[in-house]
C-alpha cells in the first residue's frame, strides 16, 4: 500500500512541476522496473500461457508415447518370455527324444551285435564239425591204407582174392 501511495505522491510532484528530469535514481528505477514489469506481465501472459500450454501438452504426448512404448515393450517381453518357455520345452522334448533313440539304437546295435556273435559260433562250430569229419575221414582212410598196405605185405600169396574182396568190404563197412 505504501509502494501505491509513494507512486502515487511521485505523479501528482511530476505533475506540479510538469515535464522535467527526477534525478532521484532510486525512485526512478523502481518506478520504471514496476512499469516495465507490469507491460511484461500483461503481453506476455499470453505468450506464456500459450507456450507453457504447447510445452505442458508435448510433455503429456511424450509421457504417453513412452508410457505406450513401455507397455509394447512390456508385451514383447512376455512374448519373448513365452518364446524362451516353449524353446526351452521344445529343446527338453528334443533331448528327451534323443536320448530314447540313442537308447533304441544301443539296444539294436546290442542285440546286432549278439546275433553276429551267435552266426560267428555257428560259423565256427561248422567250421569245426566239417574239419573234424575231414580229418577223421583222412585218418581212415590212412588207416585203412596201411591195413591194406600191411595185408598186401603179409598176405599176399596166403589170401585169395574172393577173400580179399571181403576183407576189403567189411574194412569200408567198418571205416564209414
Amino acid at each position: 500500500m505504501s509502494f501505491v501511495y509513494v507512486l502515487a505522491q511521485e505523479t501528482t510532484e511530476t505533475a506540479a512541476k510538469g515535464f522535467g528530469l527526477n534525478l532521484d535514481i532510486p525512485s526512478t528505477n523502481l518506478f520504471n522496473i514496476v512499469i516495465v514489469l507490469g507491460l511484461l506481465i500483461y503481453l506476455a501472459r499470453g505468450f506464456l500461457t500459450r507456450t507453457l500450454g504447447e510445452r505442458r501438452q508435448e510433455l503429456e504426448t511424450s509421457i504417453k508415447e513412452v508410457e505406450k512404448r513401455a507397455s509394447e515393450a512390456e508385451t514383447q517381453l512376455q512374448t519373448a518370455r513365452k518364446n524362451l518357455s516353449t524353446a526351452q520345452a521344445q529343446a527338453q522334448q528334443i533331448l528327451s527324444e534323443a536320448q530314447q533313440n540313442a537308447q533304441r539304437l544301443r539296444q539294436q546295435i546290442l542285440e546286432q551285435a549278439q546275433m553276429d556273435i551267435a552266426k560267428v559260433k555257428e560259423s565256427v562250430d561248422k567250421d569245426l564239425q566239417n574239419e573234424q569229419q575231414r580229418i577223421l575221414t583222412q585218418v581212415r582212410l590212412k588207416v585203412v591204407q596201411d591195413a591194406l598196405a600191411r595185408l598186401k605185405e603179409t598176405l599176399p600169396g596166403e589170401l585169395d582174392e574172393q577173400t580179399q574182396r571181403r576183407l576189403l568190404d567189411q574194412s569200408i563197412q567198418q571205416v564209414s
